[in-house]
């Protein structure tokens, strides 16, 4: 049977009584305070998991998620079910700090279209139903990724773009074997070579060979559209490399895809398949 967390964070029975538990208490005091002296979420789900206190039995792991919860239930400050920890003041500094940082609809559109899976590949929904909370939902198969804001996904999305201008090298497809011969090449081949050390050339008989030869190498050519896609890609990328902000036509030049990760960082598959 899947193990429940029966109380919320912060809290332990004693003697029958619901009681805040001390080192847990604390913790979500600072989550608060530093909440609103301007730090992100992520870092505070780095914060609290440094501090080693679990937020889950035989788990040292926190998350955006946890974090999140923390700064939106009510009752660490309502007094209805569980006594109080956070003053109902700090808690309406929190919830207009949230407000403020938050957009009711993505004036990041151009990305949003280009947001995929990075289980199954589907296109990605934004889901804004819990607002200020943003989610990503795959219909596909049936993932939720986020949160994560509007601010940091463009943030996101500018810093990876920033990162392959200024190194347009990252854009060139991890190198491939070269494409071997094939047998039948390797079959012409020598038999051209046995008519050229022959002291009469067969000239009828070896034109035809040479010309199959060269169809035959030509098949395993490795030049492809890629290759062009990388030359253009990279050249918008050396003409952008002192850029400071997201540029938006260049996005739509050189990105195909948007990877949202599970960790809500990003990827970028672009137009010639480099993923980065």
């Amino acid at each position: 049977m899947k193990k429940i967390r029966y109380f919320l964070f912060g809290y332990q029975i004693v003697q029958g009584k619901i009681v805040a538990k001390t080192s847990e208490k604390e913790l979500v005091a600072e989550i608060y305070q530093k909440y609103l002296q301007g730090w992100s979420i992520k870092q505070l789900a780095l914060y609290a998991e440094q501090s080693g206190i679990p937020y889950r039995e035989n788990s040292n792991g926190w998350n955006k998620n946890m974090i999140t919860r923390i700064l939106e239930d009510e009752r660490y400050w309502n007094g209805k079910q569980y006594p109080p920890i956070i003053s109902k003041e700090l808690a309406e500094k929190v919830i207009q700090l949230k407000k403020s940082k938050a957009t009711p609809y993505s004036n990041l559109r151009f990305v949003q279209k280009k947001m995929i899976c990075p289980v199954c590949g589907k296109r990605l929904n934004r889901n804004s139903q819990k607002h200020p909370v943003i989610f990503w939902d795959c219909k596909g198969c049936q993932n939720r990724f986020g949160p994560i804001s509007d601010n940091e996904l463009q943030q996101a999305v500018t810093e990876k773009l920033l990162v392959v201008c200024r190194s347009p090298q990252i854009a060139e497809p991890d190198q491939q074997p070269t494409n071997s011969l094939s047998i039948q090449t390797a079959r012409l081949t020598n038999e051209i070579n046995q008519l050229l050390d022959q002291r009469e050339v067969d000239t009828d008989r070896l034109l035809p060979l040479i010309l199959e030869c060269a169809a035959e190498k030509y098949k395993t050519c490795s030049i492809k559209e890629s290759d062009h896609l990388t030359i253009k890609i990279k050249a918008l990328f050396q003409e952008h490399s002192n850029d400071e902000e997201l540029n938006r036509e260049l996005f739509e030049q050189t990105v195909k895809q948007v990877i949202l990760q599970p960790d809500d960082s990003i990827k970028f598959q672009l137009l010639n398949g480099k993923i980065v």
